[in-house]
Parts: C-alpha cells; structure tokens; sequence
C-alpha cells in the first residue's frame, strides 16, 4: 500500500513539475478544477488492466446519454443529469491520457479519438443545454438558444481544428514555441472553455441563461477570430 500511495505521490510531482506550470496559462479550468481527480482516477486505474482507449469509450457513451436525458428527462432534470454528464466526461478527459503516460501506453490513436470526442463533446453538450434552456428559459429572440449554441459548437470546433491543421502545416518558429511566462486576459479566457457545465449551472442559479448563451456564443466567435489572426500572422511570415 505504501508503494502505491509513493506512486500517486510521484504522478502528482511529475505533474505539477512539468506540465502544471504551463497548463495553468493556457487551461486553467481544466488544472485546477479536473487535474486532481483526474490523476488519482489514473492512478487507481493504473493498477488494473483497464486501457486509456476504455476511459476514451467511456466518456464518448456519456454523449448519446446526454441526448436521451435532454429528450426523455424533464427540463429541469435533464438540464442538471447534463451538467453532472458534461463533469464527469471533463474528468475523464483530463484521464485518459494521465493514464496513458503513467502506464507507457500513449498512442496516436489514442491522440486522435481524444480529439474526435472533445469535439462531439462540444457539439451535443452546447446544443442539448440550448434546448433545454429554450423550454426553461426562453429568450425573445428569433434564433431559438439551441440554434445559437449550435453555432457556437461549431465555431469553438472550427478554431481548435484551425489551429490543429495550422500546427501542422506552418509549425511556430523556434522563438514562438517558448511557453507562456504569464497569465495574461488570453490565459484567462482560454481557461474558461472547460468550465462551461459550472458557468451554466451558475447562469442557472441566477436565472440568467440567456445571457450565459449570449456569451458564450460570443466567447466562440472571438475564439474564432483569434485563430485566424494567428493563422494570418504565421502564414505571411512563413510566404515572406
């Protein structure tokens, strides 16, 4: 029992050591909020036979229950079984590849399903909250909540995919891959995005869904145009 509570310890000091500093910057939510349980998770799973890959399942099978609890639920329950579903697959996200480098098992197939169902998470977690706040909460406007999350799935989708391919195809110059020093405005929004089930359910308490759909539908569209300025400024100074 000793050695594996020497493990767990040594999983965080790894962690905190090496990649906290920089996530702190970058994903803030995700190293304060989902990083911990994340590793204890990984640690405790370490020590059976159970794959990064199953963790991966696991969270892609949260998504479809999102589904059935929106459409089969009432609101208010299906809103609050969606939130808890969308916390549970954060953690498992941040899992999965905790897992995979403390049992030597990464993958780039493990790399591309974690991508796939970050995406999917994105798209049916900001719809199936746009539905049920339409029937909780509707706002006035022409464009139903779910239509407008919708959007905002795909725009959150479209930058991280642009900044995907742009890594690929135009790799930062030696003097950009120097990670971030400071919190910045930047670090602070960046650290928002997995913090959506919390910003919902506080929107919730306060009676204020649809000014938490206003921005995050908002939040994407500056998301967007971030990526493509970046994207702009690498790519003239890559053609120059």
């Amino acid at each position: 029992m000793a050695n594996q509570f020497l493990r767990l310890q040594k999983l965080f000091g790894a962690y905190f050591t090496e990649k906290y500093p920089e996530e702190v910057l970058t994903d803030w939510g995700s190293a304060i909020v989902y990083r911990s349980p994340a590793l204890v998770l990984a640690w405790l799973l370490s020590a059976t036979s159970i794959k990064p890959s199953t963790v991966t399942a696991i969270g892609a099978l949260l998504l479809p229950a999102m589904v059935v609890a929106a459409l089969l639920f009432q609101p208010a329950d299906a809103l609050a079984a969606v939130l808890v579903m969308a916390l549970v697959y954060l953690v498992l996200d941040c899992t999965d590849g905790s897992l995979a480098r403390v049992t030597g098992r990464v993958t780039v197939s493990g790399h591309y399903w974690d991508l796939v169902t970050d995406l999917a998470y994105r798209g049916i977690a900001y719809v199936a909250v746009g539905y049920l706040a339409d029937q909780i909460s509707p706002w006035p406007l022409a464009l139903n909540q779910a239509t407008v999350l919708a959007m905002a799935a795909w725009g959150a989708a479209l930058a991280r995919l642009a900044r995907y391919n742009l890594d690929r195809l135009a790799p930062p110059a030696s003097s950009e891959k120097q990670k971030p020093d400071r919190f910045t405005i930047f670090s602070f929004l960046s650290g928002l995005d997995t913090l959506f089930p919390f910003i919902v359910a506080i929107a919730w308490a306060m009676d204020a869904i649809p000014v938490c759909v206003a921005w995050i539908a908002l939040y994407s569209l500056g998301d967007v145009a971030i990526s493509i300025i970046d994207a702009r400024k690498r790519l003239n100074a890559l053609e120059a």
